[in-house]
């Protein structure tokens, strides 16, 4: 969960100097290694705008939503009928890291906040990946493809309606 909730935060960076778009959408591929060199492949498909909502869409191995707007999130389950609802931790802001983080080359970009130094990649505006390794010492690369920068995303996209029959946990 620790690990969703850091990268689902990376959302914010859209406001940022570097990252300088009103929308974003894009696929992307996350890869999360452990210690003993097993990985996870998830799939899906990410949606940004600059007023900082964010929508995650996992696609595969499973089906999974995460909403951010302003310091909410919401991490829809599908397949397990229920939606954490939750407060984003100042301390994930990652807003504040991009904007001061270091430019260490033309498309490199690294910060440090709560002992985890993240590298982004950002191309002609365009945002390639982001690694990490989290708290736990697993690595974390998440690639995207297949951008598409400053086309409308209606706001309703954003929204999250629970379901009747789903259970609710509020953390």
């Amino acid at each position: 969960m620790k690990v969703l909730i850091s990268i689902i935060s990376f959302g914010i960076l859209v406001r940022a100097n570097v990252f300088d778009v009103n929308t974003y959408q894009s696929k992307f591929k996350q890869t999360v290694t452990n210690n003993s060199k097993q990985e996870i492949l998830y799939k899906g498909e990410l949606y940004l705008k600059s007023n900082g909502n964010v929508l995650w869409k996992y696609k595969d191995p499973f089906i999974k939503n995460i909403y951010i707007s302003n310091s909410r999130v919401v991490i829809d389950e599908p397949e397990l009928e229920q939606a954490i609802i939750s407060d984003i931790n100042d301390d994930l802001n990652l807003l504040s890291i991009l904007k001061e983080s270091i430019k260490v080359d033309d498309v490199t970009y690294e910060n440090t906040l709560n002992n985890i130094k993240y590298t982004i990649k950002i191309h002609d505006n365009d945002l390639k990946a982001i690694f990490y390794t989290d708290e736990i010492g697993n690595n974390i690369k998440i690639v995207f493809t297949d951008a598409i920068i400053n086309k409308d995303i209606a706001d309703e996209k954003f929204v999250f309606t629970t379901p009747l029959h789903y259970d609710i946990i509020r953390k």
